[in-house]
């Protein structure tokens, strides 16, 4: 079989083992069967060299990038957990291997597994010229990427924070709004982006996690995975002052059950004795149950339907003791 024809066979195969919705999971992380098929298929692909490389990401979509971009971010992630490097080279082999800068995740996962790998050591040196071995049209944009480590000095600085649940160590994300030029012309000066922090006192992730765990333990429902968000002021009420309510930290999942879906909010409040007054405003808004201990608050929202055939309504008070019972148990951080 030519080398071409090995490359094609990849990038079928590729296409052949998509994730599914909870690969994207990083604090309620488990194996997926996946992991070693397209991990498996980077190393072949990375085996053919520079050339190779280039030949294999002209065959990807955005369907099979997606494949890729999971695989790094799960490998991250698994480098951590394992305090290993290679999963970490794995990582960084698989976001080399995407078609265009706009498919990396610079700022957070690559960041994140190159802090990872220097912290256990690893010689970011090394690990620069292999990247830019296999990155192709990357490499102008990775450039930019290795020489910001100079800078970092915290996982934090890389838009991932490290959490830890009885799922083990787990990441979340935090949310970044880029800025955008204030005028259209070149040189125009541009807004600042705006980070979303998550810095909570209490360890609202073991909170989510216990309450995502319990949903899929009755068999009923389906939890997604778990993320940080914002909740809309607009959920307590449509004269509350502001976008959104101001906390210390939010995470968030969707739940699917038989006649519906909605949202849980998972939250750690910067006002500790707004909380009860924020759950009864929230009870009275648009079918929501809310709950809260004072300083931590769970929302349970329900999803609209789009489906002009289909009006049944999921009612989410009667998940309410699922979120009493959450609420009940310790979370220190």
């Amino acid at each position: 079989m030519s080398a071409s024809d090995r490359l094609t066979s990849s990038c079928e195969q590729l296409a052949a083992h998509p994730y599914d919705l909870l690969a994207g999971e990083f604090i309620r992380f488990r194996a997926d069967k996946n992991d070693d098929v397209v991990a498996g298929i980077v190393r072949s692909v990375v085996a053919e060299g520079p050339h190779g490389c280039d030949v294999f990401r002209t065959g990807l979509d955005e369907e099979t990038a997606s494949t890729l971009r999971h695989l790094g971010m799960r490998r991250t992630l698994l480098g951590r957990r394992q305090a290993s490097l290679g999963p970490l080279y794995e990582a960084l082999d698989a976001f080399a291997l995407l078609p265009t800068p706009d498919d990396v995740p610079w700022d957070s996962w690559v960041k994140g597994a190159l802090f990872v790998a220097r912290s256990m050591g690893g010689d970011l040196e090394l690990i620069e010229r292999r990247f830019n071995d296999l990155a192709g049209p990357l490499v102008d944009r990775a450039q930019v990427a290795f020489e910001a480590m100079n800078r970092v000095e915290s996982l934090a600085q890389c838009h991932l924070v490290e959490v830890t649940t009885d799922h083990g160590v787990g990441l979340v994300e935090t949310l970044v709004f880029r800025g955008k030029p204030t005028i259209s012309f070149l040189g125009a000066p541009r807004q600042a982006d705006r980070q979303i922090e998550f810095e909570p006192t209490t360890n609202i992730a073991q909170l989510a996690a216990s309450l995502a765990d319990a949903f899929d333990a009755s068999g009923k429902l389906v939890a997604g995975p778990i993320g940080q968000d914002q909740i809309a002021a607009s959920s307590f009420g449509q004269t509350a002052s502001g976008s959104y309510i101001p906390v210390a930290g939010c995470l968030s999942f969707v739940v699917d059950e038989a006649v519906g879906s909605f949202t849980v909010f998972v939250a750690e409040l910067i006002d500790h004795s707004e909380g009860e007054e924020l759950a009864a405003r929230a009870n009275e808004t648009d079918d929501q149950f809310a709950a809260s201990d004072g300083l931590r608050l769970i929302l349970l929202s329900p999803q609209p339907s789009f489906d002009d055939d289909y009006e049944v309504m999921i009612d989410v008070h009667d998940f309410s003791d699922f979120v009493q019972t959450a609420l009940l148990e310790p979370t220190s951080i």
